[in-house]
């Protein structure tokens, strides 16, 4: 099979708990390396990105590493590649949340570029890494035109920032039409409660996203860090001979590492994992223990060239 990963590279500065600072390059790598380690030897991995000059040399060699990995699909461009600070432990006292601060984002990857490898996918991930790596419209683009799988986590399109470069959680008046244009969609419980402007509950997110979106969506997943996950899909029940559509709730819980290390990229890890398995299996419960499973134990890995490990 050939995937499509879409989404932006960056540069992270972990500020960790015990005040380590780790420096690593991430965002959409997370996701890339690990849809390369998961995927089979005859299978092909596109990264479709914009990749500034400034970490062009470094960052493609890094991906030559992985054979499987065809990098015909990034773009150079003349943008800084993003830089994020990530703070973990600074704001409350549970350790999945974080403060993030953040250069500009490189360039929106275009519908222009993204068709041209449209054929040649199977299946596509798309990582909404900076919240602008693709546009609203870009995504509707691909829906209509790629008919196969598309799995997106809606990741930062929930992230608004400040002029210092911190970002925080908004609510975005158009999330029926961002969580209607792909066949399974993700995002984590702090991006759920963010999501709507009337505070909807994640039951009616589910609801909207799977009975009443324009398109047929198959599933919704809602990551809860060191809580597992939950997983929404729809089901035909019947109540007093009357058939109907209703949802169906997955929770899964995550399973304990002794070995913990940094949470960083777990959501990332999970949506290729996901990717890999569903597009594979067509069984959405299956994918969602799989998925649970590797990005359990990404937990217990630091920095992406420990992603090997996954295999």
């Amino acid at each position: 099979m050939n995937y499509l990963v879409i989404g932006e590279p960056c540069v992270d500065v972990i500020h960790k708990i015990n005040n380590e600072i780790l420096h690593s390059y991430g965002g959409i790598l997370y996701s890339l390396i690990t849809m390369s380690v998961l995927a089979g030897k005859d299978d092909k991995v596109i990264p479709v990105m914009n990749l500034g000059e400034d970490e062009y040399e470094n960052i493609t060699g890094i991906l030559k590493n992985y054979p499987n990995v065809d990098i015909s699909g990034i773009q150079k461009c003349s943008h800084p590649t993003r830089k994020v600070n990530l703070y973990y432990n600074l704001y409350n006292t549970d350790k999945k949340a974080r403060l993030e601060q953040s250069t500009e984002p490189t360039y929106e990857i275009t519908f222009d570029w993204i068709k041209n490898f449209l054929p040649q996918a199977d299946a596509i991930l798309i990582n909404m890494i900076s919240g602008v790596d693709v546009s609203l419209d870009t995504l509707k683009k691909v829906r209509e035109e790629f008919k196969k799988y598309i799995h997106i986590d809606i990741h930062n399109i929930v992230m608004a920032m400040d002029e210092e470069g911190h970002r925080f959680h908004k609510s975005i008046p158009d999330w029926k039409e961002w969580t209607a244009n792909s066949d399974t969609v993700q995002m984590n419980e702090f991006e759920a409660a963010t999501l709507t402007e009337d505070k909807k509950k994640e039951y009616e997110i589910a609801e909207q996203i799977l009975l009443n979106s324009a398109n047929e969506i198959k599933g919704l997943i809602i990551t809860r860090g060191k809580f597992g996950v939950s997983g929404f899909t729809k089901k035909e029940k019947n109540f007093g001979g009357e058939k109907f559509l209703d949802i169906d709730k997955h929770d899964l819980n995550s399973i304990e590492n002794p070995h913990f290390k940094d949470s960083t990229g777990c959501g990332d890890v999970f949506a290729a994992s996901f990717t890999i398995d569903y597009s594979q299996s067509g069984d959405f419960e299956k994918a969602l223990h799989f998925a649970n499973r590797k990005a359990s134990y990404k937990s217990s890995l630091e920095g992406i060239d420990e992603l090997i490990k996954l295999k």
